[in-house]
């Protein structure tokens, strides 16, 4: 405990009056005549031992009277979060960092966190003295929005320009940068963090955290959320996009909020149009799983939404998509000779004997010197052999820009091809080439996961599984996808990845001399399945996070064309092509949303935003976590559901006592009134008697 006005303690002498009063009185002798010595005897016995007993209470009652009073003028006050000599604020820095991510949009009542924050805020700022040097920072993007004095008109508006965003928080980065600084000398440095606190500090800043000493934290605790249903996550469960195609999105919804949502929509939007819808019942805290089938009504760029009603956070309440739908899928058939090649042409006719889908385009190259693929989906390498670096090059930038590649892999081994194959784009080792002598190798399916067999309408396809008579052996990287092996465990299809595309890759020929796929009713199928998902380019469609760049790729012929991105509320934005990597960064996506792009006013392509995983609602850190954080001694916790300002003071300051002493005082006195009756009253009532 300590005291505002300590000096008044001195009168802490006066308690010496009553006492010197007392013991006069003692030494005060006072005659009385008696008519019997009976009645003096009675009185030594009984009212005298009374009357001295009352003294005494009497002199304790007016010394706690005293006492009690000069102590209400002393103004006690129970040990403060700051040191006693905190009325030096002149000496004082003080730090409001505004959370404005996506979770505080969240709604409690009219007004949603943010607004509570920035009222909070408003409410504390006059708590200080008029020298205290305050700076507000605020979250997304980390800004100082703020620096000066509480008396500046300033303030109020710098509040006012903090709005809601979409933005995943950088709360930790922000205090850091906020509070870390070298020109913060004030002794006296304190912090309120207005924030739902959804996560605490990456390892990257941890070690940042340990310069925050000196600093002392309040946390002012939100309220919780009672109303809130969430889209968790909705992905396609094929990769297969084209019109005839059956999409399957894989749905997951959960209940965050604290109530039972009873039929409750979820309904899943093509093109503006709804074509799928479940109703169902949601138990607080519980999450369930759903499917999505539906058609794609046309070819093109197919944007949908997964929406759920309106409640009190409606950032997670839809999950959008973007996707290219093929209508035609251009294929370029690269071997050295006809003969190597005409199987392959011939069962990729056979596909599509009217040309209306797959756009062959067969090309003879004895030595892959160059490779053009600007105008090709899918490149269908068959026994290639030397490839020079400029091909390795066209292969890169092919992959990287979201092509597809099936790759037969012949005779040749990787001493005859340059490193770089293996090195840069990620090909498997070469080790050998194995004949299987008056045998054979089976093949069979790796893994019941594999989604390169999903969907082949084949009555037995473990039956259908090639024979193989010949192969290189290859060793294949941890990222590295096997889809069909030999019985020996040796990878026959496998697949892997390079920027936006990705290679299928045979271990052998499409050739009966090496093995007799050809022959196999599950070829067909099996090949256009590969085409299909090989050449579905979804580089410029693909989600990002909401403030993350997206990269769109553009043909050469249109990097001098008039680019424009729009957003989800309509904002446009001129973008100027990247002529060295022949594409368009997109770098202001801070809505969440579907952003379209145009070419020359013709809409080109579209992808969607994502919200931040962390910004979906979830456990809140607590109290003993903030303190592990920071540490004990260091912060202190304001639940919102006090009078967060009185809070706040008591706090800080210390809990005023001064109001006790005066009740204490008013009880103290009452009783000495009622007590300190004459003494002679209980003599005479004693004598009468």
């Amino acid at each position: 405990m300590t005291f505002l006005s300590p000096s008044v303690l001195w009168l802490l002498g006066a308690i010496s009056i009553p006492i010197a009063i007392h013991i006069l009185s003692l030494m005060r002798v006072n005659k009385v005549e008696f008519s019997s010595i009976r009645f003096i005897k009675e009185l030594k016995t009984t009212s005298i031992r009374k009357i001295k007993t009352q003294k005494l209470l009497l002199l304790l009652l007016r010394i706690l009277i005293i006492v009690c009073l000069i102590m209400m003028m002393a103004q006690p006050v129970t040990k403060g979060f700051m040191p006693g000599w905190i009325s030096a604020e002149q000496d004082s820095r003080l730090v409001f960092i505004v959370d404005n991510s996506a979770s505080m949009s969240v709604k409690n009542g009219e007004k949603s966190l943010l607004d509570q924050s920035k009222s909070t805020t408003m409410t504390l700022v006059p708590q200080f003295n008029s020298e205290t040097n305050i700076n507000i920072f605020q979250t997304c993007p980390p800004k100082l929005v703020y620096s000066g004095y509480h008396n500046s008109s300033g303030l109020r508006n710098a509040l006012k320009s903090i709005q809601p965003t979409a933005s995943y928080d950088n709360l930790w980065g922000s205090i850091i940068k906020g509070l870390a600084g070298k020109t913060i000398t004030e002794p006296i440095k304190e912090c309120v963090i207005l924030s739902d606190i959804m996560h605490a500090p990456d390892s990257s800043i941890q070690n940042d955290i340990d310069k925050l000493k000196g600093w002392k934290f309040y946390f002012i605790e939100p309220n919780s959320v009672k109303s809130n249903m969430g889209v968790l996550d909705a992905s396609l469960a094929n990769r297969t996009k084209t019109l005839g195609q059956l999409l399957k999105l894989d749905t997951r919804v959960k209940n965050t909020g604290t109530e039972t949502k009873p039929s409750i929509p979820l309904e899943l939007i093509f093109n503006n149009q709804r074509v799928g819808q479940v109703v169902t019942q949601f138990e607080p805290q519980k999450e369930k799983e759903f499917l999505f089938q539906a058609y794609p009504p046309e070819p093109g760029i197919l944007e949908g939404e997964i929406t759920l009603p309106k409640d009190d956070y409606e950032f997670d309440n839809k999950w959008y998509l973007s996707m290219p739908i093929m209508d035609e899928i251009r294929c370029a058939i690269i071997g050295a000779d006809s003969k190597e090649i005409s199987m392959l042409e011939t069962i990729l006719k056979s596909i599509d004997p009217d040309n209306k889908f797959l756009k062959i385009d067969t090309r003879i190259q004895p030595n892959l010197s160059r490779l053009f693929l600007e105008d090709v989906d899918v490149a269908l390498i068959h026994n290639p052999k030397a490839i020079s670096k400029e091909s390795i090059k066209d292969l890169d930038k092919f992959l990287m820009e979201g092509g597809g590649v099936i790759w037969f892999q012949g005779e040749y081994m990787e001493y005859q091809y340059d490193s770089e194959l293996f090195s840069k784009i990620g090909f498997p080792k070469i080790d050998a080439l194995v004949n299987s002598g008056q045998g054979m190798f089976k093949t069979n399916i790796s893994s019941e996961s594999s989604d390169v067999l999903q969907e082949i309408r084949v009555r037995d396809v473990t039956k259908e599984m090639p024979e193989v008579f010949k192969y290189a052996k290859t060793y294949v990287g941890p990222k590295t996808k096997i889809h069909l092996e030999l019985n020996n465990n040796d990878p026959f299809l496998l697949e892997f990845g390079r920027g936006s595309g990705s290679v299928f890759y045979f271990s052998s020929l499409l050739d009966m001399r090496w093995n007799d796929l050809p022959m196999r009713g599950v070829v067909v199928p099996l090949l256009f399945r590969l085409i299909i998902l090989s050449g579905t380019d979804e580089v410029n469609t693909s989600a990002v996070l909401v403030d993350e760049s997206k990269w769109i790729s553009i043909e050469e012929s249109k990097l001098r064309n008039k680019w424009e991105v729009v957003s989800p509320s309509g904002l446009t934005e001129m973008i100027v092509p990247e002529y060295d990597k022949e594409g368009i960064l997109v770098e202001n996506t801070r809505e969440l949303g579907i952003y379209q792009v145009y070419s020359n006013g013709e809409k080109f392509t579209s992808f969607p935003t994502r919200l931040h995983y962390k910004e979906y609602l979830g456990d809140r850190l607590q109290k003993v976590d903030m303190e592990a954080i920071l540490g004990i001694d260091n912060m202190r916790w304001i639940s919102s559901k006090s009078d967060v300002a009185k809070t706040f003071s008591e706090i800080r300051h210390g809990k005023s006592l001064w109001k006790l002493f005066l009740i204490a005082s008013i009880i103290f006195l009452i009783a000495e009134t009622i007590i300190g009756k004459p003494a002679s009253s209980l003599i005479n009532n004693k004598l009468n008697d």
